[in-house]
């Protein structure tokens, strides 16, 4: 790359932003992770049920029980 080019300022400036949205997603989805995760052993550890078994979601089976 020529960075006596006019345009370079721009292409810097442009990779500079993606790579700090990028960074900052990143971040966000860890922070949210350990949330979800904290939370969930929390609801562990006090007894509260699942709603679905693990097995059925990936199938796609519905396992909850429809009104009739």
């Amino acid at each position: 790359m020529d960075f006596a080019a006019r345009h370079a300022g721009f292409v810097i400036a442009s990779y500079a932003v993606a790579f700090v949205l990028v960074g900052g997603l990143i971040a966000a989805t860890l922070i949210r992770y350990r949330a979800v995760r904290r939370r969930l052993e929390e609801l562990e550890r006090l007894g509260a049920p699942r709603r679905r078994k693990a097995d059925a979601t990936a199938t796609g089976e519905n396992t909850e029980e429809q009104p009739a």
